[in-house]
Order: structure tokens, then sequence, then C-alpha cells
């Protein structure tokens, strides 16, 4: 096999500028992606780099995709690579969310508006329950995730306990169950640099001003957010919900925007900060969710190797992972009762679902069309 590729800085910036403009299908999608035009085509990278990439990804809280982006311009050019190639990638998102985001509150009034997210937003709750599931059949593999999990989603769905203190706990249980060793204080030093402080957020918010408690909620999201960019549903929803910064419809409409649009879904946050704070909240919140990766995968991909076999580490992830496929079912079933109003959207869902699974249509086609059916039906009503 011949030897990777150099690649310039603005062959980087290009390459994951383009990406982020036509990406559709989730971070696993966009990593499949990278994979074939930065391995196969381009030959940046061996397979073995991809690879353990990929490994260094699953391991890192943040959006995997937008720290795939990362991780591949750091390899090839150095912490202005790395830079770069993420803000390359990123910045397409918030272009798009900000736009769609003044559309909606500047026209979400408007029937035609209301009638296209009646058809669409049944099918962005397939889409969620169907990630949700392949994520828990890919991490729920025994009795005692399948406990953690079942624990998350009752605490989560019938308390107000933060799902930030839920998915840490979780952790933490993961750890207790499959540690059969005694762990050293070394390796709970090694364990502790993967947990910023701004978990700890959340004790107090009354005289904060609103554009760092912006900052900040979504901060913590960002560096709680382990694997899929839909754990940003159960990590914020509750909290912006709660605050009084958006409805539950319109936070379910905020993560539809995410869901149908190119580019990662996390880009919601910046929906939600613009609704309480115009642009600058809109580029506060996006920054505060998107810094994590920014700054962790740089640190950690120099010293991956010292810290890839750390149990330690793995069992709290494997305690996290089941955790959130249970917040997001919880989250999911509050979503539900604002997407199926009557028995039309849910035939659409079910419609949805069999084509999804069964015949794996492409779900912008499914988007486009259950907005049209939403428009014809509520036309007819």
């Amino acid at each position: 096999m011949s030897s990777p590729k150099s690649v310039s800085l603005l062959e980087l910036f290009l390459y994951f500028f383009k990406l982020s403009w036509t990406a559709f299908g989730g971070p696993l999608a966009y990593i499949s992606m990278m994979e074939d035009d930065c391995v196969e085509k381009r030959k940046w990278l061996s397979k073995e780099e991809f690879t353990e990439m990929v490994g260094i990804t699953n391991m890192l809280p943040g959006p995997n995709a937008a720290e795939m982006a990362i991780h591949i311009g750091y390899v090839k050019r150095g912490l202005a690579g790395g830079i770069l190639s993420g803000f390359a990638f990123v910045t397409p998102s918030f272009i798009i969310i900000l736009f769609l985001s003044w559309l909606y509150f500047q026209y979400h009034t408007m029937p035609a508006v209301g009638d296209i997210f009646y058809g669409i937003n049944p099918v962005v709750v397939v889409i969620i329950l169907v990630a949700g599931y392949r994520l828990g059949r890919s991490s729920i593999i025994d009795w005692k995730l399948f406990c953690i999990f079942m624990a998350a989603f009752i605490v989560s769905y019938f308390t107000e306990v933060n799902e930030a203190i839920i998915l840490l706990v979780s952790g933490l249980i993961g750890v207790i169950l499959y540690n059969l060793k005694p762990v050293s204080v070394k390796d709970y030093k090694r364990l502790n640099l993967l947990l910023p402080p701004i978990i700890l957020f959340n004790l107090s918010l009354a005289h904060i001003p609103t554009l760092l408690m912006i900052f900040l909620e979504f901060l913590k999201a960002g560096s709680l957010l382990f694997g899929s960019g839909l754990v940003i549903i159960p990590l914020i929803g509750p909290d912006v919900i709660s605050f009084g910064w958006v409805s539950e419809k319109e936070f379910f409409d905020g993560v539809t925007l995410g869901q149908i649009t190119p580019g990662p879904v996390m880009k919601t946050a910046a929906f939600i900060g613009y609704k309480v704070a115009g642009v600058p909240g809109a580029l506060l919140a996006f920054l505060g969710v998107y810094l994590p990766p920014f700054i962790i995968v740089p640190i950690v991909s120099s010293s991956f190797r010292r810290v890839k076999d750390n149990m330690l580490l793995k069992n709290f992830l494997k305690g996290i992972s089941a955790a959130v496929v249970g917040t997001i079912l919880a989250v999911l079933i509050s979503l539900s009762k604002v997407a199926y109003v009557d028995y039309v959207t849910l035939l659409i869902s079910i419609v949805c679902l069999i084509l999804m699974v069964k015949f794996r249509v492409n779900v912008s086609l499914l988007v486009v069309g259950a907005g049209i059916v939403g428009l014809i039906i509520k036309s007819l009503i």
C-alpha cells in the first residue's frame, strides 16, 4: 500500500467545508464518507490510521463526526490543520441553522409552516427511534448494561434529576460493575482528565447573565455528549424547556430542523440560542457545544496509545452508553406527545418506519415526502 499523501491547509478546509454542505444521515454516514474520501480516494490516510481515529472518537465526549474532522486535520497538519478542518466542517451547519431559525421564528405562526411540521415531526420521531435502537443494539450487550439502561430511563422519565448527573452516575456504576481488580490512583486521575469541571454546572443559575448561561449550558452538553449527536436531546431538552427558553413544541421543531438539514444535529443548539438572544445567543450556543472537541481531540490524540486499553475508562463509557439510550427513549416519549396529534400523524410515522427499515428509503426523501403530505392533508381538513 502506498504511503499517505501530504495535504495542504487549503485542501483540508475545502474538503470538510464541502462535505458539511452535503452530509446527511448522521455521524456513521459522515464518518463512512470521510473514510471513502480520505482513505480510498485521496489517500490522505492509511486504513489503520483511520480505524485508530474512529476508536479515539468513540472514547471521547463530543460529536463523533466533528471530532473525526478535527483529528484528520490534526494528524495531517498539526494544530492549525485540526482547528481549520473542524471549523470548515461545523461552519456550514451554523449558517444553515441560523437562516432556518430566522425563518422559523419569523413565520412559524403561518399555517403553511405548521402544516409542514405536522407531516415532518412524526418522521423525526422515527429517525430518532431507529437511531436509538441501533445504538442500544451495539451498547446494551448484557444484563448489567440492560439494568443501567432501564434505571436511566426510569430516573430520566419519572424524576427531574438532570440528565448530566444520570450519565455520570451510570458511568461510575459501569466502573463498579465491570472493574474486577483494584483501581489505582493513577487510573482515576486519567479518568478525571476526561470529565471537565463544567459538568457540575447546574448548581446555581439565578444570577448568571443570559448569554453566559447559554454558553455554559451548551458547553456542559458538549462536554458530556458521547457518540451520536442525538444525545444532545436528553442533555439539553429538559433544561431549556424548564428555563423557559423554548416551548416543548419549539424544542422538537428545532430538533426536526437539525435532523432534516445537512450536517450534525448538534446545530439545534444554535436554534435555541437564537430564540433566547438572537444571533449572539446562537453563536454562543454553537460555540459552547462544539468547543470541547476542539480542545480534547488535540490533547488526547497525542497520548491515546497510553490510555486506549485503560479498563477503567472503557467500563465508564460502557455505563454511559447504556444510559444514553435510556435518556433518549425517555425524552422521545415526551416529544412523541407533540408529534402525534391524531391518527394521521401516527399513520405517517408507521409508514415511514416501514419504508426506512424494510426498504431503506433515503431519510431525506421521507422528510420531503412527509412535509408535502402534511400540506395536502391540512388543506383537505
